[in-house]
């Protein structure tokens, strides 16, 4: 009996994939067939995947795509059903082609096995025509997959269509001799990584969605059964209110459905916490990819971003593009997400061209595809807010998502989230409760400085005065109104204290723009080179800023700004 990985099927496997992994089963002892691997981690996370790997010592490897349809057919063009997006046969090909490229690269004692593939339909009868690209063998079609009478038959075929292959293929040569187990034991364990579907795993998936529930919030957790139910859905909340880790649990538990799954937001400094965050809590999954929307997509597309970009690079050159790649239906089939999880979605809908890009990313598109977006549309709108709006009311009146908004603030003290709200004149809607308990007047403070160097020496007093408290400078981050090159953090850096950019590695304080640390966290915030100029958006910038801070907030304004200030606090 063959080695079959894993050894038995689950739920969602096709019925097609189902008869062949039977057959294979009845393969001779030394067979060893791998089922669903997904090679989008090898491929630029392009859907990269092949359903079965099968592994015949003396004659090669055989990778194998299966397609479950009835009826299948090619008119010249097109192929059908329509959910046949690309043809089967390039689809085999390229899967063999990558396969061997990575495994190359991680052991290249397996340059000289020849490695080739077929397809087979079957459930449907399939007419090959004389052509120059497919080969006979290298279609399996149901008039011969019926035909077999038993598992050892149908072995034998694919053995044989191996050998056929490697003799009509120049680039390949018999193997001298068969693999030995232990060369077959490191080709599995170099497959293992990215093997898809592993239903032994389910028992782990449970236990740690159980964790999740009981860390979730009462008003956090109606979320994932809505997400669970319908395919469009749309969150609002506050700042701290719980959005990133429901979103990325969202993603999680869609990838582990077996869909390829995006999980992305604007901010860098966020996406790369994201995808550090989903690498430590579960086992890795090669249909989840996590990161900023824009660095995903060019990597998708294989564009290379420079060293220093600028911003016309990001906003303009980088999304044309990505517009021109988009055009290729050929690209679209194998970069399409089955299911969209978004987080700061206002950042994204506020750039229309951007969103463009995203969404066409997505299988069915907006009005047909599956998607959660999570988003404070209300008050962390750091672009066009006119925009964002006008963007998010042309997807609901596409779409029809349901919605839900979460109003608990579960990661400011109380003293901190209402004096952030208060301060930037929001109202007293934001939030419905606090979680965390304790905080008091020590734990906020503001400074109106009259002069450059009256800020710097009172940042200098805040940073020796928490650090004489007990708190790490990595728990203490600078966050600037300005741009990272003129704060006064990067000032103060000139004159000798240790501090790193908050998007660097390190144990040191941290500092960067609001823009940048927005959808981050540190135990302390300190706000820097405070100025209110246009008034609505400064206030969303201070309210952003200071519901970074898990435990305390220091404020350091300009007095000019101070009467603008007064104004703009709200009271019950």
């Amino acid at each position: 009996m063959a080695h079959l990985i894993p050894s038995f099927m689950d739920e969602r496997t096709p019925p097609g994939e189902r008869d062949v992994f039977n057959l294979l089963a009845a393969g001779p002892d030394d067979w060893v067939a791998l089922h669903s691997l997904d090679l989008a981690p090898w491929n630029r996370s392009l859907r990269t995947e092949i359903d079965f790997v099968v592994i015949v010592p003396d004659a090669g490897i055989l990778c194998i795509e299966v397609k479950s349809h009835e009826n299948i057919t090619f008119d010249g063009h097109r192929w059908y059903p329509e959910t046949i997006a690309r043809s089967p046969f390039k689809q085999a090909q390229d899967g063999r082609h990558e396969f061997y490229r990575r495994l190359v690269e991680l052991a290249v004692q397996f340059k000289r096995v020849p490695i080739v593939h077929c397809c087979i339909f079957p459930k449907s009868p399939f007419d090959l025509p004389a052509n120059l690209s497919v080969q006979p063998w290298e279609l399996m079609d149901s008039r011969t997959f019926r035909s077999f009478v038993s598992g050892a038959d149908f072995c034998a075929e694919l053995k044989a269509r191996i050998k056929l292959s490697v003799a009509a293929d120049p680039n390949l040569s018999a193997l001298a001799a068969p693999l030995s187990r232990d060369q077959i034991d490191v080709l599995v364990k170099c497959c293992l990584p990215v093997q898809k579907r592993r239903p032994e795993a389910r028992e782990e998936i449970s236990r740690r969605q159980d964790e999740m529930e009981k860390l979730l919030r009462d008003q956090q957790k109606p979320v994932l059964q809505l997400a669970a139910l319908n395919a469009r859905v749309i969150v609002s909340g506050g700042a701290g209110t719980g959005k990133t880790l429901i979103a990325m649990e969202v993603a999680r538990r869609a990838a582990e459905s077996g869909r390829r799954v995006a999980c992305l937001c604007f901010n860098q400094l966020v996406g790369d916490w994201m995808t550090r965050r989903m690498e430590q809590e579960s086992a890795v999954l090669p249909n989840l990819i996590t990161g900023r929307a824009i660095r995903v997509m060019a990597r998708l597309t294989g564009l290379e971003i420079p060293e220093n970009p600028s911003s016309a690079f990001w906003e303009t050159e980088l999304p044309g593009l990505l517009e021109e790649r988009l055009t290729d239906p050929e690209f679209k089939a194998v970069a399409a997400f089955d299911y969209l999880a978004l987080d700061e979605a206002q950042d994204l809908l506020a750039r229309p061209r951007l969103w463009a890009c995203v969404s066409q990313f997505l299988l069915g598109g907006l009005d047909q595809g599956s998607f959660v977006l999570f988003g404070d549309f209300d008050n962390q709108v750091l672009a066009e807010k006119t925009v964002m709006r006008e963007t998010l009311s042309n997807l609901e009146s596409v779409a029809h998502p349901s919605s839900w908004r979460l109003s608990e603030n579960c990661r400011n003290y109380q003293i901190v989230g209402d004096t952030a709200v208060s301060l930037s004149g929001l109202g007293k809607s934001v939030y419905s409760g606090y979680l965390r308990a304790g905080g008091g007047v020590r734990n906020y403070d503001i400074f109106f400085y009259e002069h450059e160097r009256a800020q710097l020496d009172k940042l200098g007093q805040w940073l020796q005065e928490f650090r004489a408290q007990g708190y790490k400078p990595s728990e203490i981050t600078l966050l600037s109104f300005r741009s990272e090159e003129t704060s006064a953090a990067l000032r103060l850096r000139h004159e000798g204290f240790k501090l790193r950019p908050a998007w660097s590695a390190g144990e040191l304080t941290g500092y960067a723009s609001v823009h940048a640390f927005k959808g981050m966290e540190n135990k302390v915030i300190i706000l820097t080179d405070v100025v209110f100029g246009d008034r609505e958006f400064d206030r969303y910038l201070f309210y952003t800023g200071m519901t970074r801070a898990t435990e305390s907030v220091r404020v350091l304004c300009d007095q000019a700004s101070q009467q603008t200030l007064s104004e703009s606090m709200t009271y019950e």
